[in-house]
């Protein structure tokens, strides 16, 4: 889960005792979903490197804490002193700005922690309140603990609708002292736009963005089948559920947690608990993704635990013992991927381990892996928050080549779903700068509201998740993403009987029901495979539908609540498959199909998604995306043979010379007015130039209604 599911919110209300800055008044406008930077943009933080002391600001401290201004390092900052004796809360010196709904904004901030302790550390927020100043959301930064350098704090967040003001917030979560020095607030645009005037066109490219996709799924920590779910009612019978419609969805990447407890429950690094109840457990969890075919992520988890890298070696040789166990002993092949900290930007330094330390770690258990001939991808990163963490880790050459792929979490709050361009751009040019170059997978994401928590989430009921999550999905694709995980796959309860509410469906109270998102995950795993090229998707209005090829197949979204003309540019399909919030029904395929007019386009209703197969060249017998040496072949076969004719039970359903011609023509017989039934020359040579490609794409600029493609790569 996000670690911001770890921190307790701010107090909801707040005084308005500070001038308003009007954002409207400013010209630098971004378009809403392009990626932008704010240099150059105009700071709306007045005094911003306290110059003036705190003019502008208001400092609220804990009952015997400081809120002040005081020079730390040779410069101005403001600073919180908590001391013990006060209870952990939320001290903080803030200034508040008018806003918009809809606005872009990102905050920048220089920290510095001494002695921060007992709580989320030193920080910085952004909260937005109502007209009444009642709060409605907020957005945070990563969190400084123990004593730390100077640091840059970076996030940002969307206005929320309802809301007519904000505070930039500097914030002390527990004892110690925060310093924070140059504040910037930037406002990058606003994410409500003009609907189009006509159609929206979404125009494959013969690009490919990725050229081996590792696959979706989600987060199945294993401990479905223990005795904490049987005394809720869990049966046999429900477990066939669950493994039918797990089965049916076909994931090819899988999270799992493995809790260190569950198999050293003594921390010594050498007893082992192979045969614990929750192992069992995972056992029969692994048993269904062996024998579907999935992928599995092995993720550790240090829950209750004090210092678990203390001494660093056993740890490595005791994770390469577990990894040994599961792969060899118990055979479960399917394990492939393996992760040494959820979320460890803030795990692992909180339990008095520096970034060396991490390098060491992994580097330690490459070579146990190595050692016991263990061919399992090492996932770098696993970071949460913002992109310090995973920019260390990129940056870090020894740690570079230690990894196999990096990952990241992310979780919205409501409304700023605008942000997820920013969250890949962030990280993808960080991956495209270094070599080897590593793909890149989201490990968590979701969304929040008010409501949330680490294990409660209405929101992931509603049916708008079902379309963030495929939008979140689509635009990484676009951008270079090679795989998601969602958080997480149903209602179950987890060891210490703590009910995680997140979930594709329902507990067994409420008979498994599916929930809406449970059907955008499911579009996205039945629909692509490991190894499939992604090729890159522009939109002429991006807030109104985006798309992507995954493979044959094109997924789409309308994100906005306006219906709107889509228009395909560069695919070539018969039929397009739609979800609405009415139209879903079932835990199988629902939503409607719909034929394409005579415009290649589609009516996509408000808040919609869904996706569209492709139309194969009639020479891709074995529809791979590319016509290869015996394709080729057996086109120049019916070249020679002077015609063809219909053959159903051929590889391509032809066959040379005359006979019955009651069904669609070759694709490669195109020149004139209508089918000749002969490949001519021309014809000929043209599906050479597509079999000299990397491949091929439906596409409308073609001759005969195909393109090759090139690898970006």
């Amino acid at each position: 889960m996000s670690a911001q599911d770890n921190m307790p919110p701010v107090p909801a209300t707040r005084a308005h005792a500070c001038p308003r800055t009007v954002l409207a008044a400013l010209a630098f406008v971004l378009a809403a979903t392009e990626l932008a930077t704010a240099q150059g943009a105009t700071n709306l933080v007045a005094n911003p490197e306290f110059d003036d002391g705190l003019t502008h600001w208001l400092g609220q401290p804990s009952p015997n804490g400081v809120a002040e201004a005081v020079v730390m390092d040779g410069r101005t900052t403001a600073h919180l002193h908590v001391p013990t004796q006060d209870d952990v809360s939320w001290p903080n010196i803030v200034q508040s700005l008018d806003v918009t709904p809809g606005d872009i904004l990102e905050c920048t901030v220089k920290a510095r922690a001494v002695g921060a302790r007992d709580g989320y550390g030193t920080y910085a927020a952004m909260d937005f309140f109502d007209g009444t100043g009642q709060r409605i959301t907020f957005e945070q930064s990563r969190g400084l603990a123990g004593t730390s350098e100077w640091q840059d704090l970076r996030f940002r967040a969307v206005a929320p609708t309802g809301s007519v003001s904000m505070d930039v917030s500097l914030l002390l979560h527990g004892h110690g002292d925060a310093y924070f020095d140059a504040v910037t607030l930037s406002w990058l645009g606003n994410a409500n736009t003009k609907p189009p005037d006509g159609p929206v066109v979404l125009t494959v490219s013969d690009t490919v963005v990725t050229d081996s996709l590792i696959g979706f799924g989600f987060e199945d920590d294993g401990w479905f089948y223990n005795n904490e779910n049987a005394s809720h009612g869990v049966t046999e019978s429900d477990a066939v559920v669950r493994e039918e419609r797990i089965a049916w969805m076909d994931p090819d990447w899988v999270r799992m947690f493995f809790w260190y407890h569950d198999w050293n429950p003594s921390e010594d690094w050498e007893t082992f608990t192979f045969g614990s109840e929750n192992m069992e457990s995972h056992y029969r969890t692994l048993d269904l993704y062996q024998r579907i075919g999935a992928k599995v992520n092995v993720t550790s988890v240090e829950w209750g635990m004090t210092a678990p890298y203390a001494d660093l070696e056993p740890v490595a040789n005791a994770i390469g013992a577990l990894l040994e166990h599961l792969i060899v002993t118990k055979g479960y092949s399917c394990i492939q991927y393996w992760t040494l900290s959820n979320e460890p930007n803030l795990a692992f330094p909180s339990q008095g381990n520096d970034f060396d330390g991490f390098v060491s770690i992994h580097q330690l258990v490459r070579q146990t892996f190595a050692a016991r001939g263990l061919a399992v991808k090492i996932v770098g990163s696993d970071d949460a928050q913002d992109a310090s963490w995973f920019s260390d880790c990129v940056s870090n050459a020894s740690y570079h080549a230690t990894v196999d792929l990096y990952a990241s979490h992310r979780y919205f709050p409501d409304g700023s779903q605008w942000l997820i361009p920013y969250f890949y751009g962030d990280r993808l040019p960080l991956l495209a700068a270094r070599s080897p170059r590593r793909p890149f997978v989201v490990g968590e994401y979701g969304f929040q509201d008010n409501r949330s928590t680490h294990l409660v989430n209405p929101l992931m009921e509603e049916y708008p998740y079902a379309v963030w999550a495929m939008d979140f999905c689509i635009q990484g694709l676009n951008l270079g993403m090679s795989g998601a995980s969602i958080w997480c796959l149903h209602e179950v309860y987890y060891p210490g009987n703590g009910f995680m509410n997140y979930g594709l469906w329902n507990y067994k109270d409420r008979d498994w029901e599916v929930r809406p998102v449970y059907h955008a995950v499911a579009s996205l795993c039945r629909h692509t495979e490991p190894g499939e090229a992604v090729l890159g998707c522009d939109s002429s209005h991006p807030a109104y539908a985006k798309g992507t090829v995954v493979g044959d197949t094109l997924f789409w979204v309308n994100p906005s609540t306006t219906a709107v003309d889509v228009r395909l540019s560069g695919f070539r399909t018969d039929e397009v498959r739609i979800y609405t919030e009415r139209s879903l029904d079932g835990d199988r395929e629902t939503g409607y199909a719909t034929a394409l007019d005579e415009k290649d386009g589609f009516f996509a209703p408000p808040m919609s998604f869904g996706y569209a197969e492709a139309a194969w060249h009639s020479a891709d017998t074995d529809r791979d995306g590319r016509i290869g040496t015996e394709e080729l072949l057996r086109v120049i076969q019916l070249y020679g043979a002077g015609e063809l004719h219909c053959e159903p039970e051929s590889d391509d359903g032809y066959a040379p010379g005359a006979g019955n011609q009651a069904c669609t023509p070759h694709d490669g017989d195109y020149r004139g007015a209508a089918p000749d039934w002969k490949i001519e020359l021309a014809e000929l040579l043209r599906i050479v130039q597509l079999a000299n490609g990397s491949g091929y794409v439906p596409c409308t600029d073609g001759e005969d209604g195909f393109c090759p493609t090139s690898s970006s790569n």
